[in-house]
């Protein structure tokens, strides 16, 4: 992992530790009005596909696919909050037969996928929510070819900013939909997705 903070990525994070700052002030303020301290669980599951293309190997190309996310939150009231965010991204795939190589002729199978591990701050007003997050996706790279399968997985700095609506069921539960865009600043992938959520209310005190 190479890591070099030019200008956007020291942009970005200093304006996400400035976001950190104004959440945790605002979570004072709300806990001086006695608001419940809250943790809740978020899980969601929708389609995404990669935003840019550089695939040149002819064969069934897909820059799409099942989208995961797994979030744990804390805060006082539904205002402002804080928490960690995971999940799973399928970017993309290739599928080619009797490719001609240098080597002869092979079946090609790859995939392209991430696992996010994200420190997330939110911020909601009445029904909608707003996250952004930084840090860090697992990318993992996997490729089939004559008969060997190769794997390679590295992390890479990146961020997510996502905007979601939610309506209550229950008083433990509420279930929406979100649109969020995660960035892999490093390897240059940009990925949009639509997922389904169901949001747990786990403990109050």
């Amino acid at each position: 992992m190479n890591i070099t903070l030019n200008k956007p990525i020291l942009k970005t994070l200093i304006l996400f530790l400035l976001s950190v700052a104004f959440v945790d002030a605002q979570i004072a303020d709300i806990e001086k009005t006695n608001y419940p301290f809250r943790i809740g669980l978020e899980l969601g599951s929708g389609y995404g596909f990669k935003l840019r293309s550089n695939n040149d190997i002819a064969g069934d190309y897909s820059r799409s696919g099942i989208y995961y996310t797994v979030r744990l939150k804390w805060g006082s009231g539904n205002v402002f909050g804080a928490g960690f965010e995971t999940g799973w991204m399928a970017i993309s795939s290739l599928k080619s037969e009797n490719l001609l190589t240098p080597l002869g002729s092979t079946n090609v199978n790859a995939t392209l996928n991430a696992i996010p591990v994200i420190f997330i701050v939110t911020t909601q007003y009445s029904n909608f929510q707003l996250y952004t997050g930084l840090g860090f996706y697992k990318v993992i790279s996997t490729a089939t070819v004559f008969n060997s399968t190769i794997i390679s997985d590295e992390w890479d700095f990146g961020y997510v900013i996502s905007l979601g609506y939610v309506r209550p069921i229950s008083s433990l539960f509420r279930v929406g939909a979100e649109v969020k865009w995660n960035n892999i600043s490093e390897v240059q992938i940009s990925a949009l997705s639509v997922q389904l959520r169901l949001l747990m209310k786990l403990l109050t005190w």
